[in-house]
């Protein structure tokens, strides 16, 4: 037992002792930390937002207040706090607080707009909004600060950073050019199409955007023109098929150049052309204009102008003029061509050809019509011009290119064949009217032929077929296949060659080689009656040889007046005394004549006179009257109070036909009949000027020691006939013109 420690009382409670201070000040550390975190969330909640901002929208499909965030460059830079209808309910008001590091977007010029999933030929965008549900994207701009802003109905085309430059292209029409369609220059994309509109005036044009680091390719010469998604082409290699690419075949594309030199950088929103086609952007020449008779196969904005065979200009606009019933074309060249638009300059439309000589302007068939400039640029600056139509349009060789004219033209296409003497020495190039309404043949004499080609040249019409008849003979001829088809034309010259012809002659074309060849001084006849006679057909006859032709024909006081030309060598018949006779068939009890004008036709048989030359008018006769029929002989007269005796009676010597009776006229008193006789010249020695000259006509029979004689005419001879016998002593050979008596009866 301890004895130094007494137990303790019941009234003994022991000693209380105070902790210590320090464990109670550890209890208010945590409340303390909560507080000040709770301090610092607020404060840096505080300090990171940035400004509010409000975006008017037209629609805000998807978007929620405390859900819908604001996404810049893929980064949440703010919250959708508030969505409402506006005051007039046709759009919607959203409110968004921005984040602090996105004060910056609180600027003039930011875009907005509402990210969702757009799936189209020319983008797909908002992909992801699939899952996570719209959103609202920006893109900042550059001005000053501001709190209001109008949201974009789509998703730009440039999402990160505005367009260094945007530009207007106008056009008349645009084809499909959908928005998104890229822009290149020498092949490499250099910008987009951003939309397309239609103006208050009507005029159509495109909104494109050209990126920042591109943007001073574009020169005030740039030229626009539409890419095609691909383009055919033909040569003599094949055929070739281009596409420009797949985003140009799906939505089409735009290609730019500036093909002057000396250009300068454009501003914002300057305004362009926008050509169809590269050729058409090239031509930036001045307008003129190109009058067309028929415009078939020419297209506004398509169709080239080609010189030597390259592209060098376009029609650019086609308007019919209803009254002067022509096509007036627009047209523009490449500035550099613009020299060759003179006084001289031709423009001739190519379109396809099939002929015996082949297939001409293939080309033409796929590319369509083209225009072909010929020009030495020589003549005075001009800007209006009269086109041609052929197929071809262009020499072919050096040879010389001349100009025919007709009243009327044969009907003679471009590649009909030129002859001379029968060999094919050229092409008829075109036809077209000329000044005056003239028509015109332009016809190409090739190298080889050029020196047959003179100034007195005469060019006429070969026709397919032609028939000669005469006695006993009818034969057809075809000139060949060629000429069959596609006609042809001819030429020569017929008196001495004159000097070579050039590109600046101008010659007639005749209806066949007759016509050429008749170009003596007009002779003109008169006639009483010109039945059969046929201007351009009626030919002219000496000795039987086509010598001229009937050029015209018309009616004058009461008769017929014929208009005639004799071929180089013949201009004697142009002589006074000279006998112009119409010779048709005829039947008599002499046989059958003339019969070969019943497929000819009538001609005109001519006797020359031995007067001067004349100018005057010649009296024609028929050939009923058959004294116009040439006798080579001795004429003679022979007179009588009255006779029955008509022209074309035989003059009988001892019952030989030694002569004929080829007039009969009244004597200038009226008193007697004049017999003019030609006696064959072999027999012309039996003449003597005391010959007794009887009329032998009529019909002679005895009965018994009865004679009767009856004075008519037989049908053995219907004119007639007339006798002749000299006496036992006869007299001195006669001289021309020489009269004698015509008796009842023959001497004793």
């Amino acid at each position: 037992m301890n004895t130094n420690h007494p137990e303790p009382s019941e009234e003994d409670h022991g000693k209380v002792v105070a902790a210590p201070r320090v464990h109670r000040l550890w209890a208010w550390i945590f409340p303390a930390l909560a507080a000040a975190a709770g301090a610092w969330l607020l404060w840096s909640n505080w300090t990171s937002k940035g400004p509010e901002i409000q975006v008017h929208f037209t629609e805000a499909p998807g978007i929620q207040s405390g859900k819908t965030v604001l996404i810049y460059r893929g980064v949440t830079s703010g919250n959708v706090t508030g969505v409402s209808l506006n005051k007039g309910m046709d759009g919607v008001l959203v409110t968004i607080r921005l984040k602090a590091f996105a004060s910056d977007l609180a600027s003039e010029g930011t875009d907005f707009w509402i990210d969702q999933p757009v799936i189209s030929l020319q983008q797909t965008t908002g992909l992801d909004s699939i899952i996570q549900g719209n959103s609202i994207q920006a893109r900042m701009g550059a001005g000053a600060s501001t709190t209001t802003f109008k949201g974009l109905s789509r998703a730009p085309l440039t999402p990160l950073d505005s367009p260094s430059l945007e530009i207007s292209l106008r056009a008349p029409s645009i084809p499909f050019l959908g928005r998104g369609a890229p822009v290149y220059h020498k092949g490499v994309a250099v910008g987009l199409v951003r939309n397309k509109k239609i103006d208050k005036s009507g005029g159509t044009s495109l909104q494109v955007i050209i990126d920042k680091e591109h943007a001073h390719l574009v020169l005030d010469t740039s030229r626009f023109w539409i890419l095609p998604a691909t383009s055919l082409q033909f040569s003599a290699r094949g055929a070739s098929l281009d596409i420009a690419g797949l985003a140009a075949l799906i939505q089409g594309g735009i290609a730019f150049d500036a093909f002057a030199p000396d250009g300068k950088p454009v501003e914002d929103h300057a305004d362009f052309e926008l050509a169809p086609q590269e050729f058409s952007a090239r031509a930036d020449g001045p307008r003129f204009k190109i009058t067309f008779e028929n415009a078939q196969g020419l297209l506004a904005g398509e169709t080239r102008i080609t010189y030597l065979g390259q592209p060098v200009g376009y029609i650019e606009t086609l308007q019919v003029d209803s009254q002067r019933k022509l096509v007036d074309a627009t047209a523009r060249l490449e500035a550099s061509f613009s020299p060759l638009l003179t006084s001289d300059s031709k423009f001739t439309l190519i379109r396809p050809s099939v002929s015996l000589r082949g297939v001409s302007g293939l080309e033409t068939l796929i590319s369509g019509a083209m225009i072909a400039l010929e020009s030495e640029g020589q003549g005075e600056p001009a800007l209006q011009f009269v086109g041609n139509v052929g197929t071809e349009g262009i020499p072919q060789d050096g040879g010389v290119i001349v100009d025919v004219q007709a009243e009327n033209l044969p009907n003679l296409d471009a590649g009909a064949p030129v002859y001379h003497r029968g060999l094919v020495a050229g092409e008829v190039l075109e036809k077209r009217m000329g000044e005056g309404e003239i028509p015109i043949l332009k016809i190409q004499i090739h190298q080889e032929f050029q020196a047959a080609l003179r100034t007195n040249s005469r060019f006429w019409r070969v026709a397919a077929t032609s028939v000669s008849a005469g006695p006993g003979m009818l034969e057809a001829k075809i000139q060949g296949l060629s000429a069959l088809l596609d006609g042809g034309i001819a030429f020569d010259a017929f008196e001495e060659p004159g000097n070579p012809a050039s590109g600046t002659d101008n010659f007639q074309l005749f209806d066949s080689e007759t016509a050429a060849r008749a170009i003596s001084e007009p002779i003109r006849i008169a006639f009483k009656n010109g039945q059969g006679l046929l201007a351009g057909k009626t030919a002219l006859r000496y000795l039987g040889l086509p010598v001229g032709l009937v050029d015209s024909i018309r009616t004058t006081n009461g008769r017929v007046e014929v208009t005639a030309r004799v071929n180089s060598g013949y201009e004697f018949l142009r002589r006074k005394g000279s006998i112009f006779a119409i010779v048709q068939a005829q039947v008599s009890l002499q046989g059958l004549t003339g019969l070969e004008t019943i497929l000819s036709g009538v001609y005109i048989e001519c006797i020359p006179g031995t007067g001067s030359f004349t100018d005057g008018l010649f009296l024609g006769q028929s050939s009923s009257e058959p004294e116009l029929l040439e006798r080579e002989g001795l004429e003679i007269r022979i007179t009588s109070q009255k006779t029955a005796i008509r022209a074309g009676a035989p003059i009988i010597y001892r019952d030989m036909t030694v002569g004929e009776i080829t007039k009969k006229t009244l004597s200038a008193d009226g008193k007697e009949i004049e017999l003019t006789a030609v006696i064959d010249r072999k027999y012309q020695s039996l003449l003597r000027t005391n010959s007794h000259f009887w009329d032998a006509g009529g019909v002679e029979a005895s009965i018994g020691f009865i004679k009767l004689k009856v004075k008519s005419q037989t049908l053995i001879a219907p004119d007639g006939k007339v006798a002749f016998a000299n006496p036992s002593d006869p007299g001195d050979p006669v001289k021309p013109g020489h009269v004698f008596l015509l008796s009842d009866k023959p001497l004793k």
